[in-house]
């Protein structure tokens, strides 16, 4: 029994290096066929959806890293990667950035500056999807030129956790934290610490401050 255990596990390994190997080559078919900009350097585990309106763009820095999932990163409540841009819509990843089993759904402007970790299951939404007139919203067929889109802004250094939703119109400051679980609907300023459903404010960013 040891030995099979061990073959198990051995099997285990040289499948996440083969993962890594496959997952690179079909993502970026994928990015190519999405005319999505990036850099050949980035690691991902996994195969990302994508959806970019030709009408759309997205951009992605150097050093990227994602899980895309159930297979990768076992966190609970995996799913892969949905990288999702509608018509005039504008999403851009700065460098050194890694995400794992996130949806950004931009109608507007998604932007996620450099060395920003994004934690399992976040979504980002930079628009209402419906109107928040019930007259369009339950007219058939439902109109939808009254939804409200706004930019989303997540700045250089912050780090967001696991199964967290940022919502429309948001800035994240630099370098801030947002809990795990939380749903932020106002700005957070930099170096700030932010949680809950509501996120609200709990404390300045010390730890960064005295070890920075």
């Amino acid at each position: 029994m040891y030995y099979i255990r061990k073959f198990y596990r051995l099997l285990r390994v040289l499948y996440y290096q083969i993962a890594c190997k496959y997952s690179w080559l079909l993502s970026s078919f994928k990015f190519y066929l999405n005319d999505v900009k990036y850099h050949r350097d980035f690691v991902g585990f996994g195969i990302p959806i994508l959806d970019i309106s030709m009408q759309g763009t997205f951009s992605i820095g150097k050093r990227f890293w994602f899980n895309s999932g159930k297979y990768h990163a076992m966190g609970g409540r995996q799913q892969q990667c949905y990288f999702v841009v509608a018509k005039g819509g504008e999403l851009t990843i700065g460098d050194n950035v890694g995400v794992t089993s996130v949806a950004f759904i931009c109608h507007n402007k998604i932007s996620i500056g450099n060395n920003v970790k994004i934690g399992i299951n976040t979504v980002i939404y930079d628009t209402d999807f419906h109107s928040l007139d019930a007259k369009m919203r339950n007219s058939y067929p439902e109109r939808l030129d009254g939804v409200k889109t706004k930019p989303v802004i997540i700045c250089d250094g912050a780090f967001i956790g696991g199964h967290s939703t940022i919502l429309k119109g948001v800035t994240i400051g630099k370098n801030s934290i947002v809990g795990a679980g939380s749903v932020v609907f106002e700005d957070v300023p930099d170096e700030q610490v932010w949680a809950g459903n509501p996120a609200r404010y709990v404390r300045d960013n010390f730890v960064y401050a005295t070890t920075a």
